[in-house]
């Protein structure tokens, strides 16, 4: 997470109490260690691309000279030439199984992080409805807990309701009454 992300969800107070519990550290570290196998997968991914591309090439030459001898052979008194291509892969001391046990075993090492996260956020979502149970019975123990909006109600902000100052009324001065402005967020 970069600094402004990470500044702005210590100032925001909901978001700050998930940012500072102790499993948000070790879905932290989790996830470091899901993007390192994804770049690892990655390079796997490429090298089977050109080891299967090699691949590609060379059995489409034996196929074709497989084609050639075939056609060889079917006219009267052809000699029968066979050649065969060993591919590459098969050659290499690490060949196409290597490579595909490889992205298998990154593959399952994924899903049993993917497992463990979910298993974390599970487990804190449950302590957070345990300690959901804070009893807030007003506005200002809502506030004191998660902080003020940063939005206030003032004429100026179309978005929250207000209430306007009192009219002038001529020749008697300001009203009594006070006017609710209703916000955009209302409406």
């Amino acid at each position: 997470m970069d600094e402004w992300s990470l500044r702005k969800r210590k100032e925001d107070k909901i978001c700050s109490l998930g940012l500072q519990s102790p499993g948000a550290e070790k879905i932290k570290a989790i996830n470091a260690r899901r993007a390192e196998l994804l770049r690892e997968q990655k390079a796997l991914a490429i090298g089977l691309r050109r080891t299967v591309g090699e691949d590609i090439v060379v059995q489409r030459s034996n196929v074709k000279a497989q084609q050639v001898a075939v056609k060889k052979s079917r006219q009267m008194f052809g000699s029968m030439e066979c050649r065969h291509n060993k591919l590459p892969s098969e050659e290499s001391p690490e060949g196409l199984e290597h490579t595909l046990q490889n992205v298998l075993r990154v593959s399952q090492e994924l899903e049993a992080l993917q497992k463990e996260v979910h298993q974390l956020e599970k487990a804190e979502k449950q302590e957070l409805l345990k300690g959901s149970q804070v009893n807030v019975n007003s506005l200002n123990d809502w506030f004191g807990r998660y902080g003020e909006p940063k939005r206030q109600s003032q004429p100026v902000e179309m978005a929250r309701s207000c209430l306007m100052k009192p009219r002038r009324l001529p020749f008697i001065g300001t009203s009594n009454a006070v006017t609710l402005r209703k916000g955009h967020l209302i409406k």
